[in-house]
């Protein structure tokens, strides 16, 4: 269910998602807050002690949504950098191919457009799924097949290919690193913590010896932030999927330089 945001636009989602919260605030102020506030009316100054409850939960709550938003940015970010690293590597690989002999040369190049041609439309697709491609696999192995049956001739093309198949190994660790940063997320066990210490926090002030109207905004007020910032772990989280998603341009502008595509 929470996946599904990703897909949605920014503003509804973000709208979607406060709302999730909001609505259940506003709905126990009037129906669940004089039950649970009842429950310590007979206690001296309530209001301060809840405060003190409320600090602890509420620094207990933030560390765990800051510790969960600098997880999800380091993801994005060596997701970013996995993108970047494969495009640098499939520069040097373009470039290594360029110096075999025709025809060899001319359909190696073909095989690694194709391939870069697939990754960056039906590829990037299920990437965004956290999936490996499994036309980019096929068209991975035809090229290192092509690569592994020629044979060269001459010292100068034994040091050509030699340094072809370097580079073509570094290409693709860098590209199952990008495969592989699709999909890292936040675990489920760490949303329920999440959402469980959202509902004590609400629940906390529910307790407080507030007029309606006053209940009613602190409450509001209070699920309208927790919902932002869960929003806003959740579309961050899976670096890939949606349409905050990263996108491949680094590989497209890679691609053009090369004259892989153009």
């Amino acid at each position: 269910m929470l996946q599904r945001l990703h897909d949605l636009p920014v503003g509804f989602g973000i709208l979607l998602t406060c709302a999730a919260f909001i609505a259940p605030a506003l709905l126990g102020v009037f129906m669940l807050q004089p039950h649970i506030a009842r429950r310590f009316s007979g206690e001296a100054d309530v209001n301060t002690v809840l405060g003190f409850v409320l600090n602890a939960f509420a620094v207990y709550f933030g560390v765990l949504l800051a510790l969960l938003s600098i997880a999800v940015f380091e993801n994005r970010n060596r997701a970013q950098d996995s993108i970047d690293r494969e495009a640098a590597s499939l520069v040097r690989l373009a470039r290594d191919l360029r110096v075999y002999p025709e025809p060899v040369g001319a359909d190696l190049l073909g095989q690694l457009s194709a391939y870069v041609a697939h990754e960056v439309g039906p590829g990037w697709a299920r990437q965004a799924r956290g999936l490996a491609s499994p036309g980019e696999v096929m068209i991975v192995d035809r090229l290192h097949g092509s690569m592994s049956r020629f044979e060269p001739s001459g010292a100068r093309e034994t040091l050509n290919h030699t340094q072809a198949l370097r580079s073509f190994a570094e290409f693709v660790d860098h590209r199952r690193m990008r495969i592989a940063q699709g999909a890292e997320s936040v675990p489920s066990v760490m949303w329920w913590v999440v959402l469980a210490g959202a509902v004590l926090n609400i629940v906390v002030v529910w307790a407080f010896d507030l007029r309606r109207l006053s209940h009613a905004l602190v409450g509001g007020a209070l699920a309208l932030f927790i919902g932002a910032v869960i929003y806003m772990v959740l579309v961050l989280d899976q670096p890939f999927r949606g349409s905050n998603g990263l996108k491949p341009e680094a590989l497209l502008a890679a691609a053009r330089e090369t004259g892989l595509l153009p």
